[in-house]
């Protein structure tokens, strides 16, 4: 049996950790999965330049973590505030090369001129949805979407663009674009190179100072339910292997060994403020008052913040409106 380690959190406005043991959701992310919530392991790899219409990014995995149970949601997104976030999980494969730096569409050329270490990278994002799923719906049996298909799945790995736009990025090497990940993975103790042994832990420390993914975590927080979506490029197949694998395969909660003790799942530990709105217009702080502590952070805040305590109107950006929105509540 999994029991979590976390503590329900009751203080607001204090610096808490939390750890999620194991996660709620978790599915091989893939269209010829009849078994999305119930597998031992889900595996990441690519179909690019397969002949095939499927995504370049085909095999994913969906990570989900009901914060809720153990986190105060229902407020607003604004009013947590994430120090990090990081997620661990067990890689079950035994012939994968380490690589823990990002590598560009170039790297993909025939000539593999654009790749000048070995393996592969695995990166986190967050989870999108479309076709009116969203993660509480799609959850561990939600319906995949078209198989034969690219760009059309209902749940799908997003990251930002400049612009603070989702793009699902799991046709980046069709479209040829470079996507951003929210945490590239990592492994202690494997050189760049080497093979990763079996069931070793890799950890992704979310870029929280992002402010679209703070918002994103945030929101998700809010709402009571953190999901995340893990991918790689790696191929489908050895050329000439007859079909041996040589991608990923990640433990996912049902796998016996996890029963067992010889592995775990995948985990979470988050650390963050949250900071309960007083109500008052202006007051920012959260210390119900409105004065220059509010005015200042409303000044250094200005531009485009989603889900800044700045934003006091809401509309994705701290403008005059919100600095107007703090002197005329002024009361300290």
């Amino acid at each position: 049996m999994i029991v979590s380690t976390a503590v329900t959190v009751m203080a607001l406005g204090l610096s808490t950790d939390v750890q999620f043991a194991a996660p709620d959701f978790d599915r091989w992310n893939y269209g010829f999965n009849n078994t999305p919530g119930s597998r031992s392991v889900g595996s990441t790899f690519s179909a690019f330049q397969s002949g095939y219409p499927f995504d370049d990014r085909d095999g994913q995995v969906l990570i989900g973590f009901i914060t809720g149970s153990q986190v105060d949601s229902g407020y607003p997104a604004s009013a947590y505030r994430v120090a990090s976030c990081s997620l661990t999980i067990a890689i079950a494969s035994d012939d994968i090369p380490y690589d823990g730096t990002l590598d560009s569409v170039a790297s993909f050329d025939p000539d593999g001129s654009g790749d000048d270490d070995a393996g592969r990278p695995s990166i986190l994002n967050g989870v999108g949805f479309r076709n009116g799923w969203d993660g509480w719906s799609f959850g561990e049996d939600g319906n995949f979407g078209e198989v034969m298909g690219a760009g059309v799945r209902n749940a799908y790995p997003f990251d930002f663009d400049q612009d603070g736009l989702a793009r699902d990025i799991s046709n980046n090497l069709t479209d040829n674009f470079d996507p951003v990940p929210w945490s590239v993975g990592q492994i202690n103790d494997v050189a760049p190179g080497e093979i990763i042994p079996a069931y070793s832990i890799m950890n992704f420390e979310v870029d929280v100072s992002d402010p679209d993914i703070q918002c994103y975590i945030r929101t998700a927080l809010a709402d009571g339910l953190l999901e995340f979506m893990i991918t790689s490029l790696h191929p489908a197949s050895k050329p000439g292997s007859g079909g041996e694998s040589n991608y990923p395969d990640w433990v996912l909660k049902e796998n016996p060994l996890v029963d067992l003790g010889v592995t775990t799942p995948a985990g979470m530990l988050l650390s963050f403020d949250l900071v309960e709105p007083t109500g008052i217009p202006g007051d920012v702080s959260g210390d119900g008052w409105v004065n220059v502590e509010d005015l200042l952070a409303t000044l250094a805040a200005f531009g485009r913040c989603p889900c800044c305590p700045e934003d006091t109107d809401g509309s994705g950006v701290v403008d005059v409106d919100d600095l107007l929105s703090v002197i005329g509540n002024w009361n300290g």
